[in-house]
């Protein structure tokens, strides 16, 4: 599986062996990959390098992950970051999302997480886009880690209403035709209008009502805030 070489890494970790393993890993597949074991190194070579993917784990001395994050996001939401853990809290699932992050991977990390992950950043480059949106009525939705979050509680879509609003949100605004939605959801399948509403409806109940749409007898709309 091969990577656009052009494109630069930072991998942030403490724990040595960890980080020196993961980046004989990834060496081959990118043009330069900048080594930091905590986020005060990792902030001073990413004002250097200004690196085009950052890799990071959270608990580290000194400061941590998410602080690191947070400096960043300061001055530059495009940046595509990734963020390691061995723990998975509500609490870091909130600020992931908050800090527009590509993914959230819990160790041990797999290998195709960790490949799907970074063709997500790469993604992300190259369209330009953020994974994270508000959908109005207070919600924001991390479309690369599938959550929906309000600041407070954080809902993990399962695939078919992720995909959903995903379309919606890609539509920016636009109506989307039951058609189209069944076309695109179920591809191959065939579907009713009644698996459309379904799927809508346990997104209002996961969140809020106001987040979809519905535009009488042709189809759904979500309408971004930014």
């Amino acid at each position: 599986m091969k990577l656009k070489k052009r494109y630069s890494l930072l991998y942030v970790e403490d724990e040595v062996l960890i980080r020196k393993a993961a980046v004989a890993f990834l060496e081959d597949q990118f043009s330069e990959i900048y080594e930091a074991s905590d986020g005060v190194e990792a902030y001073r070579l990413y004002k250097q390098k200004h690196p085009d993917i950052i890799i990071t784990d959270i608990q580290m001395p000194r400061m941590n992950g998410l602080q690191f994050c947070e400096k960043i996001r300061k001055e530059d939401d495009r940046t595509p970051v990734i963020i390691l853990t061995a723990y998975s809290h509500k609490e870091y699932l909130l600020k992931a999302t908050e800090l527009n992050l590509v993914k959230y991977l819990i160790k041990p990390i797999q290998e195709n997480a960790l490949h799907e992950a970074i063709f997500r950043a790469i993604e992300k480059i190259e369209a330009g886009s953020k994974s994270v949106v508000s959908v109005g009525n207070g919600y924001f939705y991390d479309g690369f880690n599938h959550l929906l979050t309000n600041g407070i509680d954080v809902m993990h879509l399962p695939a078919l209403q992720s995909k959903l609003l995903a379309i919606l949100i890609q539509n920016k605004g636009r109506v989307v035709s039951y058609q189209q939605l069944e076309n695109e959801i179920y591809e191959d399948s065939a579907m009713s209008k009644d698996a459309i509403r379904s799927l809508v409806r346990d997104i209002r109940k996961a969140s809020s009502k106001g987040i979809i749409e519905n535009i009488s007898k042709v189809g759904y709309r979500v309408n971004l805030d930014g």
